[in-house]
Parts: structure tokens; sequence; C-alpha cells
């Protein structure tokens, strides 16, 4: 038969349990043409239909066997033929899809080829059958079921998968023809996208249809702008203002200079074909390309190759290049990387070459992980040797960032004291000093909060927030707790440390010296004490110190040049003057000059050399509406009064020169006070009211903790942050419990991994 001639139909006579569907045997139509047979069964074998793993073949057409409920869809008149169809490969599924049972194909009436019921066709022997499909019915639509005669229920024929005769692919190019309704079938080739790709790529090289030149490196590539716009939105945005420029017909001409032709001709490979070869010599450079030309898939692509390829010799210069691309994926991976394998990555001659910039943020970083800082000052101090005309002006920037304070202090003083580019840097021998200070000065640490004192995250040890004691409700039938718990910020978790060693007590004061925690006073089971505690924090323990000279609750404690003082308070017989002094050394006590107004429950801190006592609750039982200041190297107290200064239990804490007072009288009010002018100013409020909170400084930040909303509660859950630069109070994460009148301080411990 000729391909201009009509093509012959064949009508297949079907059983009752599946709809007759047409063959069409023309290989002069178009490739999309399909053609299904249904399977055909010898009346002297019993079987179950579908069959599983097996597709039966059919030889010859059978008669209709009509069905009373089958719609006229399914009941298609016969029509001779003296072609003789080809037989099918029919892909059965591996499972029934309908949980009906199918009947046994012997009770289905069929025909022989001379007409009588029940016969055999002559060819029908036994045949190897093939198929693997596994076939399901359209989520959304049922299938109609058939009713039998002997009463039982056959779904029809599901979707399938179906081999075509004059498949131009071969036997194998199986295409999907799927059930969406009655008499409705979805057909998918899975083929046709790589088959117009390869089409479009041959007129491409055949410069037929192309209305795209671009020429680069004085070589012309001519292509389809549809094409490129597919894949890349900077084309696409430039081939959409350029359609009002150019009339129709018209080949629009682009030149190109900030690519090279090799690597546009590998790039228009991938849009084409949509595969390409990508190794170690040109990764980089196609990535420069795909990102800057916006083909995003291909970026991916790269990305993902990069990632791979990633060593201790490269992943610095991989993580400036995916910085200046602004490859978020790839910078993100590459840096990670680098902070993992400092130690590794600085032995490489790669990063004696990278920028001053990029050094700098690389040292400075806390998850540069580090078993020793002396390899971090020694990689600066290497770089700067490298080239010591051009670098030596970066020395002081660079040794910024060594956290010195964690250097042993003997090689401090043996290696860093001695260096040369050291001694004749003003500014690196102040950081040098910092960090003898921090060496000789343990009870002052507190004081001395800089990025330089902050642990990184590999050293084992990081600044904590522990909250220590307090009560979780205002009902005075609960007990004060005796938990002290720790929050690391650096992975937003909580953890416990060595409860409290005593029951039920409360209005105690706390206050940090070095790395450890000083409890003083409070009442336990309504009796003022003048037990002295210490937390250990390296042991994670309690001892007992010695007892201050006077019980006392309701007292501030302070540590100021390495000594702990404890300041007024409520005593036996009312408000204390009394202020003390602890060296931690001798493990003595001494009174110091008494306050001047007898105050308990006020807020006091250390700024500028000088200790500072605001408010309080005076002895007529109110606001105490004073601020008092104490010099120790004078030992002398002065104080004013002012109608500003209202505050009672409220806590105060130092940040940046200024005096921040917290919350108190069940106010969301933050007070700050500027020394140096002896000024008071409103400050941004809290997110809650708070009373017998608790707050601290860590990382440039006011951590404001707990505390109650009213007199009758309840106790808030919570904590929030001040942060300077944007002015603002934020919430964060719970507590562990709802909690009040608790100690809270800030230390620096050890972290076990994990």
């Amino acid at each position: 038969m000729t391909q201009n001639k009509m093509a012959s139909r064949t009508f297949l006579n079907c059983p009752t349990w599946a709809p007759p569907v047409v063959t069409v045997t023309q290989s002069s139509l178009l490739p999309h043409s399909y053609s299904l047979r249904p399977p055909s069964f010898s009346h002297s074998v019993t079987v179950q239909s579908p069959i599983i793993g097996g597709t039966p073949s059919i030889q010859s057409p059978m008669p209709p066997h009509p069905h009373p409920l089958m719609t006229a869809h399914f009941q298609l008149p016969t029509h001779s033929t003296s072609h003789q169809p080809p037989p099918m490969v029919l892909n059965m599924p591996s499972q029934p899809p309908y949980s009906l049972a199918q009947p046994p194909v012997a009770s289905l009436p069929l025909s022989s080829t001379s007409g009588g019921p029940g016969g055999t066709h002559p060819n029908q022997h036994n045949q190897n059958v093939m198929g693997n499909g596994h076939l399901m019915p359209h989520p959304l639509i049922q299938p109609p079921v058939l009713p039998l005669t002997n009463g039982q229920l056959v779904p029809p024929l599901p979707s399938t998968l179906v081999a075509y005769q004059d498949d131009p692919r071969g036997p194998n190019g199986l295409q999907m023809l799927r059930t969406v309704g009655m008499g409705k079938y979805e057909f998918t080739d899975p083929g046709h996208p790589k088959e117009m790709l390869k089409e479009l790529n041959q007129q491409r090289r055949a410069k037929e249809f192309t209305d795209l030149k671009i020429i680069v490196e004085g070589k012309e590539f001519e292509v389809h702008q549809n094409v490129l716009a597919s894949c890349s939105l900077y084309f696409k945005d430039l081939v959409k203002r350029s359609s009002g420029e150019t009339r129709s017909g018209e080949m629009l001409e682009l030149r190109m200079s900030e690519i090279g032709a090799d690597v546009l001709e590998l790039l228009l490979e991938f849009v084409y074909t949509g595969s390409l070869v990508i190794d170690s010599a040109n990764a980089r450079t196609l990535l420069e390309a795909a990102n800057k030309f916006q083909f995003n898939t291909f970026c991916k692509v790269c990305v993902s190759f990069l990632e791979k390829q990633l060593t201790v010799g490269n992943c610095l210069g991989v993580l400036a290049m995916a910085e200046a691309m602004r490859c978020t994926e790839l910078h993100n991976m590459a840096k990670a990387f680098a902070l993992q394998n400092f130690p590794e990555v600085a032995g490489q001659e790669e990063i004696m070459c990278v920028s001053k910039e990029d050094l700098v943020a690389y040292l400075s970083n806390d998850s540069l992980t580090t078993k020793a800082e002396e390899l971090v000052y020694e990689t600066a101090i290497k770089w700067i040797k490298q080239d010591p005309t051009a670098r030596v002006q970066h020395v002081s920037e660079l040794l910024a960032v060594v956290r010195l304070p964690f250097i042993h202090p003997s090689y401090l003083l043996n290696v860093v004291d001695n260096e040369d580019l050291i001694k004749t840097s003003e500014a690196c021998r102040d950081l040098v000093n910092e960090a003898k200070r921090y060496h000789m000065l343990p009870h002052a640490r507190q004081e001395m909060q800089t990025p330089r004192t902050r642990p990184r995250l590999s050293a084992g040890v990081a600044e904590v927030i522990v909250l220590i004691g307090g009560r979780q409700a205002i009902s005075m039938n609960q007990r004060s707790l005796t938990a002290v718990t720790c929050f690391n910020p650096q992975n937003s978790k909580w953890f416990p440390l060595a409860s409290l060693p005593f029951y039920d007590r409360e209005f105690f004061s706390v206050i940090s010296a070095g790395d450890n925690i000083y409890l003083s006073g409070g009442t336990e089971s309504g009796v003022m004490v003048a037990d002295v505690w210490c937390y250990m924090s390296l042991l994670d323990n309690w001892n007992l110190m010695s007892r201050m000279t006077v019980p006392r609750c309701r007292h501030n404690s302070l540590v100021y040049d390495g000594k702990l003082y404890t300041i007024g308070g409520l005593g036996v017989s009312g408000n204390l003057d009394h202020v003390e002094r602890y060296d931690t050394i001798t493990n003595q006590w001494a009174m110091v000059s008494p306050l001047p107004k007898p105050v308990h429950s006020a807020a006091a801190t250390v700024c500028g050399g000088k200790v500072y006592v605001f408010g309080g609750v005076n002895e007529a039982g109110r606001s105490a509406g004073v601020l008092q200041s104490y010099v120790p190297q004078t030992n002398s107290w002065s104080f004013i009064e002012s109608p500003m200064i209202d505050n009672k239990y409220a806590p105060a804490v130092t940040l940046n020169g200024h005096i921040f007072i917290l919350g108190g009288a069940y106010a969301r009010a933050t007070t700050i006070y500027d020394p140096d002018k002896g000024n008071i100013k409103a400050g941004p409020n809290m997110n809650h009211s708070r009373q017998f909170c608790s707050a601290v400084i860590l990382d440039g930040k006011i951590y404001a903790t707990g505390g109650i909303v009213s007199s009758e509660g309840p106790a808030l859950g919570n904590m929030e942050t001040f942060d300077p630069h944007t002015n603002n109070w934020t919430l964060l994460q719970s507590l562990p419990c709802p909690l009040f009148r608790h100690g809270c301080v800030v230390i620096k411990k050890y972290i076990q991994s994990g």
C-alpha cells in the first residue's frame, strides 16, 4: 500500500470485558498513530485475566459479543479486511488493578474461525508471551463495571503501554496510552522532547530558520531566539527588548565580548542537546558564563560539579568566586568546607594568595575549626611576610581577628611579644597587652568583653547564660527551685548544671567572677542567711566559702577589680547600709564605706571605674528615688536624688559605657543613664512587663530573662535581647520553665561535643 492511499482500518471484535479498539496498519500514518488488540484466550484453559507478567498474543479477530449494558462507544461494527493485523505486544499489569476478581476465561463466549461457539483458533498453540507493564486506571474516573450472565462483575480493559508497529525507534519504543475518561485516552511520547531538540540542533548546524547571530571573537553563531530565550533569562530579556527594533524575518545580530567563543559553543551545545562534558579545566569558566547570562539549569550543574571537586587546595578560590558571582549554594558549601578544614587549608599555597578582606573574614569566623589559636596567629603572620612591602600595613587589622587571649601565656610572651612586626606597631602592642591582662586578671574577665575574648566553637568553650534557682509561680505553697540550667547561644540549647546544694532559698544574689559563680545570702524557709557558695565551672560543683559578716537578702552583688562586693539589702532589723568586700584569693570578707541611703531591691552595676546603685526600696517601703555611686580607689560614696529614679525589683547592666535599668514595678520600660553626661533618658520598651527579672550582657547584647508581669503573675517563660545597633528588643526562645526571683550570669563553660 502506498503512502498516498487511504489507510485501511480493521475493526476487532472484542469480548464483553473490553472495548474494541481500531487498529491502523498503514505505515504512512503519523508516527503517533496507535493500535491496540484485545487478548484472546483458549476455552480449554481456565485462567484469571489479567495474567501476571505475561501477555497473550492474538491471531484472529473475533465476532462481537454485545452486552445489554455496554454503551454504544464499546460496540463497534465489524468490517471485513483482507489484511490480517500484525500481532501486538500488550503489557499487562503485574497485579489486578481492581479489587473485583476477573471471571474465568472459559466462561466468556468466544468464537472460532468456523463460527462455532467455544471454538479454538487453528493457529493457537503454546506461544511465548512478553510484557512487564504495570497498568493503573485513571485515579479520578472509575471505569465502567460490566455484569456477566453468571452474575460476576469485571472492569473493562485499563490503560496500557503499547508498542507500535512501524515505530521508527524499533521494538523498544514504548508509549503510554492512559485512560482519562469514557472513551478518552491520553497519549504520551517520552522521546518527543529529545527528538525535537535533535531536530532543532540539526537546524542550527544547517543554519535553518535561525534568527539570531551572535558574534564572539570574530566567530559567528547562528541560533534560534526562542530556543535560547527558553534557557536563559538574560537572552529572554534581550529578545523581548529587541523585538520592536527588528523587522519581521530580519536576523538579529549581537556582538559579545564578555565570553569566549569556545565557552559559548559549549553553552549552546548544552542548550540544544541537554548534555555536556564538564571537567576541572572548564568548570569555573562555564559557571561564570552561565551565571552571567542566567542559564540557571546549567548553573546548578556546574555548582554540583564544583561541590564534588572541593579540596583544601582550592576551597578558598572557589569561595571567592562564588561570593563574587553571588552563588549562595556554592558559597555556603565552600565556606563550610574551608572552615572545617582550617589546619589543612592553612598549609596550602592558596591561602597566601587570598585578599586581605577574604583572609580577615576567614580567620575571624567563630566556626573556624582549630584546636590551637597559635595556628591562626602563625597563618596571619605568614601571609604578611609573603609580601611584607604591600601587606605590613594590615598587620594590626589581622592581629585583631586572632583570639590572643586564648593563646597559651608562654607562647604569648616568648613568641608573639618578640615578633618584629608587632614590636613596630603600637596597635599590635595594645592587643598583646589586652591578652596579657586577660590571663593575669581572671576575675576581671567579665569586664573584658571583646570579639577576641569570645571562644571559637571548636575550642570546646563557650560563653553561656546560667539561670540559678528562682520560682515558677507566685503561690507560697511552691518551694523555690534548686535547678541550675545553662543556655548555649551557639546552638540555642539548654542543658543542666549541678543543682543548688540547699532547698527553698530565695532573694539571694549571684555574680560571676572569672569562670565561677558566687551566690550570697538570701532567705531559707524564712530565715536570713549569710552563706556564700561558689560554683566551680571546671568541676561542675558547689563549694561553701567564708560567710558574710551580716546576713542579708534582697541585696546586690558585683565584681570590681577581682573583688566581690555585697551592697545593702534587707537585714534582720530592716534595711542595711552595710557594704562588704570579698577577696577570692584569701577567702576573707571586710567592711567598706556604708551606703549613704540604706536600700534593698535596688539596681547595681559597675561602669567606668565606679559602682552605681539605682533606686530600690527605702526604709519607708517606698521607691528610694536616689542614685548612689562608689569609688573603690577612695572608698567613698556620693549620691543624688531624682524623681526620675524610681526603680525597684529591676536589674541594671552596663553596655557600651551606658547603664540600662530594665523593667521593675511591672513595667516594660528601659531607663538609660549616661555617666559621662550625668543624664537619664527613656530607652525602647521591652516586649513584656518584667519585675523580678534578671539581665546579663553577652556578645554585645542585653539578655533579659523571666520575671512576672503583675503581682498576681504569671511568671514569664521567655527571654528577650536588646541589640544596640538596631535599638530594638527581640523575643527569643523559651526558658526551660517560667521563672522569676532567679539569678542569671554569664560564664565561660567547657561544652562537650554532641
